[in-house]
């Protein structure tokens, strides 16, 4: 009988791990490839240290992997700037602009920081809606150009629940959205690393979606219960995730470990810039030096008989309204504000843009903010003005960022 040469078969992709931490038995590496195939929470109470870990693990990946950083609290911007990522401020585009700047960036694979701060939770939630669609939505021949992408405060974006009947809809949008970028993820060759403070406040779609965690410091007996059939705790097992200290993780999940390791995270090379700041005394100040510094002689509110019945309800508020001399002015204003929303823009803009005089401008802001309908400040040099949040909730898109 002959001998049976046996072929050998393809080669075994590399591996591609990355250091993130030590365990009593290492150091604990997080493999790309399998956090790619299975998504991954890092989840801690406040304090714990998981958008450090977040900070840690980007700084790690970014040579091997194209990354994309989501930071609805404005916390990374140095950490961007040290992999070279391209900071994108949502305030200043367009939803559907961001889902052509995210199609476009895994074309180029161009690292990007979408920056969500200076954006109320609705539109928060519209803003990263529209860029996680643009990353699904890719083009198959793009589907090759692989990109993790590291998603803080999570439960933002999805929430678990809606704040009331007007958020519902928006809501669903959010989880439907972060859902489908991890459930389509893998074969699209996107990666979602998501940071959330309390697993009860992250939608549990997206939880279900995720396969490696890295679970911190719980206090609260709900989060406690949901860490612990994660991890495959007992009650008892999981009365330890109340005592970890900041940087302690359990790690558990392909991309990290079979079972259970508690890990120590390592120390980072950019600063934290949302860490806990120092605990620091009142100013030494008198009475009359407070008083001084705060003005407020000038911000005093001081009611006016046209302010009396713009505040009336109904159809009353809106004869007042529509009687005014100052509605035309006013309702320009509006239309300006509203052009640049959510944005802000000072009276002496407002002026200038619209031709007229500051006394003017200054009358219709009174008015305006007599019906709710702008934020504004007491008249004075600095005074500024955009429109109400209520209004600013309806609008979905944002065209312009400043008045021309």
């Amino acid at each position: 009988m002959s001998n049976v040469v046996k072929l050998p078969g393809p080669p075994a992709p590399p591996r591609c791990a990355v250091p993130i931490g030590q365990t009593a038995y290492g150091a604990l590496e997080l493999d790309l490839a399998r956090v790619l195939a299975g998504r991954m929470l890092v989840q801690g109470g406040s304090g714990a240290g998981k958008s450090q870990t977040m900070r840690r693990i980007v700084e790690e990946a970014f040579d091997y992997v194209q990354t994309m950083i989501v930071d609805p609290e404005g916390e990374f911007g140095n950490l961007a700037a040290h992999i070279g990522a391209t900071t994108i401020k949502a305030a200043e585009i367009a939803a559907d602009g961001l889902t052509a700047a995210a199609t476009r960036a895994r074309h180029h694979r161009i690292a990007l920081h979408l920056d969500l701060t200076d954006l109320d939770p609705e539109q928060r939630i519209i803003k990263a809606s529209a860029f996680f669609a643009g990353l699904v939505g890719a083009p198959r021949e793009d589907w090759k150009h692989t990109v993790l992408v590291a998603i803080d405060e999570g439960h933002l974006l999805a929430p678990h629940q809606a704040g009331s009947a007007q958020d519902a809809e928006t809501r669903r949008l959010g989880v439907a959205t972060l859902t489908d970028l991890c459930a389509r993820g893998r074969k699209r060759g996107i990666a979602p690393i998501i940071a959330t403070q309390r697993l009860a406040k992250l939608s549990s779609s997206v939880v279900s979606e995720l396969q490696n965690f890295l679970i911190g410091i719980n206090v609260f007996d709900r989060d406690i219960l949901r860490a612990a059939d994660i991890l495959g705790f007992s009650r008892s097992e999981a009365e330890k995730l109340r005592t970890l200290r900041a940087g302690e993780f359990y790690a558990f999940g392909p991309a990290l470990t079979r079972t259970p390791l508690l890990a120590k995270i390592d120390q980072t090379i950019t600063e934290h810039l949302g860490a806990t700041p120092d605990l620091h005394g009142a100013a030494d100040l008198d009475h009359a030096e407070a008083q001084k510094l705060l003005d407020l002689e000038h911000l005093r509110e001081t009611p006016s008989r046209r302010d009396e019945s713009l505040k009336a309800r109904g159809s009353r508020a809106l004869d007042a309204f529509l009687l005014d001399p100052i509605a035309p002015t006013a309702t320009a204003v509006c239309l300006a504000l509203k052009g640049i929303t959510p944005n802000a823009t000072t009276a002496n803009e407002l002026a200038k843009h619209l031709c007229i005089t500051r006394e003017a401008v200054d009358q219709a802001l009174d008015v305006l903010s007599a019906l709710s309908a702008v934020d504004t400040m007491p008249r004075g040099d600095d005074r500024m003005a955009r429109l109400h949040t209520r209004l600013r909730a309806r609008l979905s898109d944002v065209h312009v960022v400043g008045l021309s």
